[in-house]
């Protein structure tokens, strides 16, 4: 029986941005920096993106995850900080797998770290998280 692949990713985004909304955290979530990013940002950014993993059964998958955060300026990163706290809760949850349409079976500790200061070209703040999880692929 073939089984697809989990695409955490995609629920991910869907996930943070309905908390974001639900939250009132003025926030951007998407899967890549936009090509024509400009600056300063109206509101934070957030950028999820899969760096996959190896499948560790017939329906249980490795993933990793990256989170970058843009927000504030290197002179003012609060805005940078704030969010990335706050999405290191979402990402680093436990309950995950207990949410709706969540393909997370785990959380696996030792792969969240973060959020942690990136060098930047740009005058905007960059925070990085990662995540990992047990995820579970469809049939």
């Amino acid at each position: 029986m073939r089984v697809t692949p989990p695409d955490v990713q995609t629920w991910l985004i869907g996930h943070v941005r309905a908390l974001a909304l639900a939250e009132g955290i003025a926030v951007d979530v998407a899967h890549v920096e936009p090509p024509d990013l400009a600056l300063p940002l109206r509101r934070p950014l957030v950028v999820i993106r899969d760096d996959s993993g190896s499948r560790l059964d017939h329906t249980t998958f490795d993933r990793s995850i990256g989170a970058s955060v843009l927000g504030g300026s290197k002179g003012n990163p609060k805005p940078a900080n704030d969010v990335a706290s706050w999405l290191g809760s979402i990402l680093f949850d436990s309950d995950l797998p207990l949410a709706d349409g969540s393909p997370i079976a785990s959380v696996e500790w030792d792969g969240c770290n973060g959020p942690y200061p990136v060098l930047e070209t740009l005058d905007v703040a960059r925070r990085y998280l990662t995540a990992q999880y047990v995820a579970a692929g469809s049939w």
